[in-house]
């Protein structure tokens, strides 16, 4: 199950922000589990992106799960006040077949508040939980 490779996850997120760069910005974006979000929701996205780069690197359970490490994320805003990264995957459905999955999670910088969506393509609701950042840089 998913899930059960939490203790994995947490050694890609280890080498994840442990991985040599100049300058680097992450974040590490807790979200609550919710029942009403029928598990589309990862419950922790880290986020990596280096200074002055256009793309960031993006790792949470489901993306472990499913690409076996970190893939690229697109900045879909930024501006002073926020950044927003969106990513889609193919994820397991609760039938037990796959269904690409489009994510995003914006950062409020001042706060470190987040919220993350995510939405089944081809179906018309959302999933969505608030939570909250940790920022670090190297």
């Amino acid at each position: 199950m998913l899930f059960e490779s939490r203790s994995l996850f947490a050694v890609v997120a280890a080498v994840f922000i442990a991985t040599p760069s100049l300058a680097r910005e992450v974040y590490e974006c807790d979200f609550p589990a919710r029942a009403n979000n029928l598990g589309y929701l990862p419950d922790v996205v880290m986020m990596a992106r280096e200074t002055g780069s256009d793309t960031v690197t993006v790792v949470e359970p489901f993306i472990q799960y499913t690409e076996g490490g970190p893939i690229e994320g697109k900045i879909a805003e930024e501006n002073d006040k926020k950044l927003s990264v969106s990513w889609t995957i193919m994820q397991e459905s609760t039938v037990n077949d796959y269904e690409k999955v489009h994510y995003r999670v914006s950062v409020q910088k001042s706060s470190l508040s987040a919220s993350l969506v995510g939405r089944a393509l081809g179906y018309s609701n959302n999933f969505t939980s608030q939570g909250t950042c940790k920022r670090m840089t190297g």
